[in-house]
């Protein structure tokens, strides 16, 4: 049976109007060039690469499977335009879908119905693993519905979801235009919802990393000494006294004055002999 699969053209490296002496003539050069016997350590992929240029030749040298071959090959290639047309309707129509629903979010936000944006959100994140759906949206909107649903998601308390939101907004809301209005306020929420909200119920290493997080940010030194002492007590809370002192200093060397270092210092007196501060 001929394939009807591989190009038996492209395999000669020919067009499908040559002659029968053009396709003896390409033969002859490509059995030369890929001869196993000048090809090495290469020789198992040569000689597979020999068997299928003599198919193509046996094939189309003669008229009349050539003939056969030309037509299985046209047919072939007409029912794989028509499956590549069918799945491109098909992505534009789940495109269009997506586009829609993603709207839909959209607008409910805009409208204060943040129940319905967020239902529709989450079932729209299950039919759509792993795709950034709301790339749809046109960047301004798309920033806005971000932020919208990190907003609401923070208003029904789910602030590990809102802070991801709002992360996202800020490192790209640096060097964007429209986004720049929004950046202060996002670090703000998310100053606070790391330092009110997530570090309270933590346990102190994962607190840590809350508190490492908000540094990032680029706080004013005041709001920096404060983050600074938060970790010195949950160095004490581990009992890593050294680090303790450490990020105390560092917070004093930012605000001489920090008020509520009381209880720091007399727990580390316990445990470093002759501390001074």
């Amino acid at each position: 049976m001929i394939s009807t699969v591989v190009n038996y053209y492209d395999i000669l490296e020919i067009h499908q109007e040559v002659s029968t002496e053009e396709i003896k003539r390409s033969f002859r050069t490509l059995i030369k060039k890929y001869h196993p016997d000048i090809h090495g350590p290469n020789k198992l992929w040569a000689e597979s690469k020999t068997k299928i240029i003599i198919q193509a030749y046996k094939t189309l040298s003669d008229s009349a499977t050539r003939e056969q071959y030309d037509r299985l090959y046209s047919h072939n290639l007409q029912n794989s335009r028509a499956r590549r047309h069918t799945k491109r309707e098909d992505i534009q129509t789940e495109d269009e879908d997506i586009l829609a629903r993603v709207r839909l979010i959209l607008k409910d936000l805009l409208n204060g119905h943040a129940q319905n944006a967020v239902e529709n959100y989450e079932r729209l994140s299950k039919d759509c693993t792993g795709v950034e759906f709301l790339l749809h949206l046109k960047h301004r909107d798309y920033i806005d519905c971000k932020f919208l649903l990190a907003e609401t998601y923070e208003k029904l308390g789910q602030h590990e979801v809102a802070i991801e939101f709002y992360e996202f907004i800020y490192e790209r809301g640096k060097d964007t235009h429209h986004s720049r209005h929004l950046v202060a306020e996002v670090k703000e929420r998310i100053r606070n919802i790391y330092c009110r909200k997530l570090t309270r119920s933590a346990p102190p290493e994962k607190a840590l990393g809350y508190y490492e997080k908000v540094l990032k940010l680029k706080l004013n030194k005041n709001e920096n000494a404060f983050i600074y002492k938060k970790m010195a007590e949950c160095y004490l809370k581990l009992k890593e006294y050294e680090s303790a002192l450490v990020h105390l200093k560092t917070a004093l060397s930012l605000k001489p004055n920090l008020q509520g270092l009381n209880k720091i210092k007399t727990k580390l007196r316990q445990y470093i002999p002759n501390l001074t501060i």
